[in-house]
């Protein structure tokens, strides 16, 4: 995704929302490009209970995702 591309995806969404990346290597991998979202996710109770991000949000907190891995 180039930057234009991802300035035009943000700039259609609510700008109080909160973004998040998905992170499969916990902030230390390879570059990846971003080819996934921003999507609309609600936080749920496991998210909670995994993810040190999340823990403050709570659940049902609704955020967008965006990260990499789907090939």
């Amino acid at each position: 995704m180039t930057v234009s591309e991802l300035i035009t995806r943000l700039s259609k969404l609510d700008s109080n929302k909160q973004i998040m990346i998905l992170d499969s290597f916990n902030g230390a991998g390879d570059p990846r490009e971003i080819n996934f979202g921003p999507i609309l996710r609600s936080i749920s109770a496991e998210n909670c209970e995994n993810c040190g991000d999340c823990e403050d949000l709570g659940e049902d907190t609704e955020v967008y995702v965006l990260g990499y891995g789907c090939y």
